[in-house]
């Protein structure tokens, strides 16, 4: 795909959406930067708006507090592969001028509602299924938001608790105590629940070369790969990056990874619109050393 003519919208709850339609040069500008990661902490973004009218500088945050973030390319006659890198809540709105510009600057996060608030009280038997007593977690969590994304639990986790099992408090902490007992990840991304094996991924597979837009060299790391390449939004934590380039080769790596986090930087006129992907080797399709601690 011809990576060119790059796309950025903003929806907001409420209906009201920033550069809603195709390439415009009227659009306004619009700045990010996005991090996502494995971790159950929330996935956070901070996106800047340029010169929004007063009353939507005013709604910002309060009836505008949910927001979609979508980038991507939009080449002349092609579909493109503009997609969402972020949904989630307003934390904070910040107003500033700039010469003769006013900036909305937003903190997000993703489903903060849901990891702040979502509870569960409620005891299992013994010989529940493991994956019951989530279901049930995930119920709460949809309460507050939160939706069912893929799941993929590891190929040695026991089926039913042997025990009764109680789960009392916050989802969240719930979710970790299962999480670490039986060796999978679980993550919010774009407001879905998605678990991934500590060892393994989900999803497809998207391939980095010089070709498809890497920017520079990858860096080998201890149990991986750091590299830069243009924004791709179907890079997500947990899904697979083939990095094919010389260095790998010459240091016998096969260049396939789980991408472990990723950081979306950029704006939809001249700037940069790069993303940044830490990734974790994968040998024999699984992770080395990747189980959560």
């Amino acid at each position: 795909m011809l990576q060119y003519l790059r796309k950025v919208r903003a929806s907001f709850s409420g209906g009201f959406v920033v550069n809603p339609g195709g390439i415009n040069k009227h659009d306004l500008m619009i700045e990010f930067s996005i991090t996502k990661d494995l971790s159950s902490s929330a996935n956070s973004a901070e996106i800047t708006l340029w010169n929004l009218n007063e009353d939507h500088r005013n709604a910002v945050g309060k009836v505008f507090d949910e927001i979609t973030m979508e980038a991507g390319y939009i080449p002349p006659g092609g579909a493109g592969n503009v997609g969402v890198i972020f949904k989630g809540a307003v934390r904070d709105v910040e107003h500033t001028r700039e010469g003769p510009d006013i900036k909305t600057t937003i903190r997000c996060g993703d489903g903060a509602r849901a990891l702040r608030k979502a509870t569960i009280s409620k005891s299992f038997p013994k010989g529940t299924p493991i994956k019951d007593v989530i279901e049930e977690i995930q119920k709460e969590m949809e309460k507050q938001g939160v939706k069912r994304g893929e799941w993929k639990f590891p190929d040695q986790m026991p089926e039913k608790f042997k025990r009764p099992y109680a789960v009392c408090g916050l989802c969240r902490d719930e979710l970790d105590t299962i999480g670490r007992g039986q060796k999978f990840y679980w993550s919010l991304q774009n407001e879905t629940l998605e678990i991934v094996p500590g060892d393994g991924f989900i999803g497809g597979v998207v391939l980095i070369t010089p070709e498809t837009g890497m920017i520079g060299t990858p860096a080998i790391t201890d149990n991986g790969v750091t590299v830069k390449a243009l924004l791709n939004p179907e890079v997500r934590p947990g899904r697979r990056v083939q990095v094919q380039s010389q260095t790998l080769q010459m240091n016998g790596a096969d260049g396939m990874y789980r991408v472990s986090s990723v950081t979306f930087t950029g704006d939809n006129m001249t700037g940069p619109f790069e993303m940044d992907i830490e990734g974790e080797a994968l040998s024999g399709g699984k992770v080395n050393e990747g189980l959560p601690k």
